[in-house]
């Protein structure tokens, strides 16, 4: 085990791209969905809201399948893209594919056939049902749209282009914003013409990834075989965590609701529904975070890179703080948040912006449980992560309810008290284990702190020197990992030609940025990652295109053709604003 000589900057890099991207996707989906309230309330008017809103718990039902069914499926094509296993992206996407359309199309038939039974159980209001009756009964029609449009946002997310679905979901959105001025004002279709809106964003994002997916090398279509519900299974495993956890979100809010309008009254739910509204508006960051925690930290798994993974969610946390504080600052800027929400009167604006302040103590401590609890499940804990998810829903209704109960005290501070008491208990909890374990962990994370087999992990500048000490590095690890000769030589030759190319191309470069080495030998072979943040570059194409160029004039790339002719079984990919290179050689 080589001794850790790895600086940040790739991994934050990668890990940056991704979250800019994710961020603008999220709050370009929200934008949408707030446009449909907002149009809708102004032509049909305010109970067309309301209506809308009494059946979101069954678009929720469609979101959470999405997440079963999906979530799981993108982390195992992270780490198969980050192992350089093709056949299992292509079993995973195609399994994943047929169980959205078949479960999907399940799912928004059993709520189109008893949409009429599903709202009179929800509410007795009839000025109400019949308008809940046709938004739901119209978008269950297409409800399966909304899995698979979450399901290829995922996959091109993964194949590196984050950027390619903030565009798919900007061009859905406005096609949303389009649909909905054609049905609902210019044809008068009123809350059916909202859900037409809505499914013609998911059409649009669908169409767009679908084509940007069609023409990726990453994902094919291959039957799986008896490998599909194995295959399945799995994707349900690791999916249910986060489900559940959106699951237990939608619960929590419904046990607040009733909490805080027992206590306090229609008042204190207003002042609830604000404070609510910042909470979901530091999930965009939050969900924004953990797609591309899963999405590059597959890879990492993939590529059995620990020392990645530490990098990478210790940045995670860092960056969730400093998002959500831009939330918390806006909470404590006396009345402007009553402004957005349309609050004059000058005795309920002061009361909101002391609320504000209190609540917003429990926006860090619970944006940290969230990131660690799917940080655990990145590295394989499933049954902490659900436990921890379970216990901040338990933890802040009971809090609320108990801190209500005490004379003297307001309620609102039992939701710091809530998040503050799950994150200690995950400190103890994470620790005890990180000190029972059989293998080495990091307290907090649960990360292993080593991997399995030998491991070189190495950051390279740009210059010259630095190249080649750390070639020589590389062969004195082989050597004593016990590679044989024959493999030590192909390897070497490869990254000798790989990163001299990367340094004698970094096109001006500052010395202080690198490129990352990461080999790891193990029963099952030599795997070699390495990145660059330099202009996109496929060592592979210009091998291919040598070969095509033997005997011409100006004949370049001589070093690249002997490598993909030495070790075929190399894989090139621009992901996340990176050059990056996977090798493998049995031994």
């Amino acid at each position: 085990m080589s001794e850790p000589r790895r600086n940040a900057f790739i991994v934050s890099k990668a890990l940056r791209t991704f979250v800019i991207a994710a961020v603008l996707t999220a709050a370009a989906a929200q934008l949408a969905h707030t446009a449909d309230s907002m149009i809708v309330g102004h032509i049909v008017g305010p109970d067309a809201v309301s209506a809308i809103n009494l059946v979101l718990p069954l678009v929720e039902v469609l979101n959470c399948m999405g997440f079963l069914i999906c979530f799981g499926a993108n982390a195992m094509c992270a780490q198969a893209i980050g192992s350089g296993d093709k056949d299992k992206v292509a079993r995973t996407f195609t399994t994943t594919l047929i169980s959205v359309m078949t479960l999907g199309l399940a799912v928004s038939l059993a709520i189109c056939l008893f949409s009429s039974q599903i709202v009179e159980t929800l509410s007795d209001e009839p000025r109400l049902n019949e308008m809940a009756y046709d938004y739901i009964h119209t978008y269950a029609m297409g409800g399966w749209l909304q899995m698979l449009s979450y399901g290829l946002c995922l996959f091109a997310a993964t194949d590196g282009r984050p950027r390619m679905v903030t565009k798919a979901v900007v061009f859905g959105a406005l096609g949303n914003g389009v649909a909905d001025v054609v049905f609902i004002w210019l044809l008068g279709m009123g809350v059916m013409g909202a859900a037409i809106g809505s499914l013609t964003m998911f059409i649009v994002n669908i169409l767009v990834l679908g084509n940007y997916l069609h023409r990726s090398n990453t994902y094919r279509l291959k039957w799986p075989g008896k490998e599909f519900f194995s295959i399945f299974a799995y994707n349900i495993k690791e999916g249910a965590p986060v489900t559940l956890s959106n699951s237990l979100m939608a619960v929590t809010i419904l046990l607040l609701n009733h909490i805080v309008l027992t206590y306090l009254g229609a008042d204190g739910l207003f002042l609830w529904s604000v404070c609510l509204q910042m909470l979901l508006l530091s999930y965009v960051f939050i969900d924004g975070l953990i797609e591309s925690l899963f999405a590059v930290g597959g890879i990492l798994v993939g590529e059995r890179d620990v020392r990645g993974l530490q990098i990478l969610v210790r940045h995670a946390l860092l960056i969730i703080g400093s998002l959500v504080g831009i939330v918390i600052v806006l909470m404590y800027i006396p009345g402007l948040v009553g402004l957005l929400f349309g609050v004059t009167e000058p005795v309920l604006s002061a009361e909101l912006s002391r609320v504000l302040r209190i609540f917003a103590l429990m926006l860090i401590p619970f944006s940290v449980t969230q990131i660690l609890l799917n940080a655990y499940q990145l590295v394989g804990h499933n049954t902490a992560s659900v436990v921890t998810a379970t216990a901040q829903t338990v933890c802040m209704v009971v809090m609320v309810w108990v801190v209500a109960e005490i004379d003297g005290i307001e309620l609102w501070w039992g939701f710091a008290a809530g998040t503050v008491l799950v994150l200690l208990c995950q400190l103890v909890f994470t620790y005890v284990r990180s000190k029972t374990s059989k293998t080495e962990i990091s307290p907090l994370t649960l990360i292993p702190e080593n991997p399995m087999g030998y491991t070189f992990d190495r950051s390279v500048t740009y210059k010259t020197d630095d190249v080649y000490t750390a070639l020589s590095e590389i062969d004195a690890f082989l050597n004593e990992s016990g590679v044989e000769y024959s493999i030590r030589f192909e390897v070497n030759l490869c990254c000798e030609e790989l990163m001299t190319n990367i340094a004698a191309h970094s096109s001006g470069h500052v010395t202080q940025r690198s490129f990352d080495v990461h080999i790891n030998v193990s029963d099952e072979g030599i795997f070699v990652t390495i990145k660059d943040a330099g202009r996109p570059f496929d060592p592979m194409q210009a091998g291919k295109m040598a070969d095509e160029n033997i005997g011409k004039e100006d004949y370049q790339h001589l070093g690249l053709r002997l490598v993909t002719n030495i070790i075929p079984d190399i894989t090139y990919k621009y992901m996340y604003g990176q050059n990056t290179v996977f090798i493998y050689r049995q031994k």
